[in-house]
C-alpha cells in the first residue's frame, strides 16, 4: 500500500509541474509560406519575461519587429497568435516542441492559409 501511495504522489507531482520555461534571449528560425514550402525566410524570436510572464517578439530579416500575443507553453507545444502586418490578419500559431529548445509548427489565418514556422535556441559552438 506504501509503494501505491508513493507511486500515485510522484504521479501527481509529475503531471502538476510548471509548463517548460523557454531559455530567454534571441533564438533564431524561418518561415516557409504555404504556396513555397521550399522557401525558407529567416527570422529571429526576441523571447524574454517580463513579471514572470512569457513574451515573444518575432523580428524579421528587415528588422521589423512583430509583438505576440498570448504566448505560453503547455507541455512541449508552444502557443501563440499575431496580426500578419502585410495582410492585417490574426495569425494563430502552435509550434510542438522536440525537446531540444527547438519548436515548429503552422501559424494559420482564419481561411486556413498558414506558414510553417521554426525556432531554436542556438547553442554556444554552433
Amino acid at each position: 500500500m506504501k509503494n501505491v501511495l508513493l507511486g500515485v504522489t510522484i504521479y501527481l507531482l509529475i503531471g502538476c509541474q510548471s509548463n517548460k520555461k523557454l531559455e530567454p534571449g534571441r533564438w533564431v528560425g524561418s518561415l516557409s509560406p504555404m504556396n513555397h514550402p521550399k522557401m525558407e525566410n529567416p527570422l529571429t524570436y526576441d523571447v524574454s519575461y517580463v513579471n514572470d510572464k512569457l513574451v515573444i517578439d518575432i523580428v524579421g530579416p528587415d528588422s521589423t519587429v512583430i509583438k505576440t500575443q498570448d504566448p505560453r507553453t503547455e507541455d512541449d507545444t508552444l502557443y501563440f497568435s499575431f496580426e500578419e502586418p502585410e495582410e492585417q490578419m490574426l495569425l494563430t500559431c502552435k509550434m510542438a516542441g522536440n525537446g531540444e529548445n527547438a519548436f515548429a509548427g503552422k501559424c494559420t489565418d482564419e481561411s486556413g492559409k498558414w506558414a510553417y514556422f521554426r525556432m531554436s535556441y542556438p547553442r554556444l559552438g554552433s
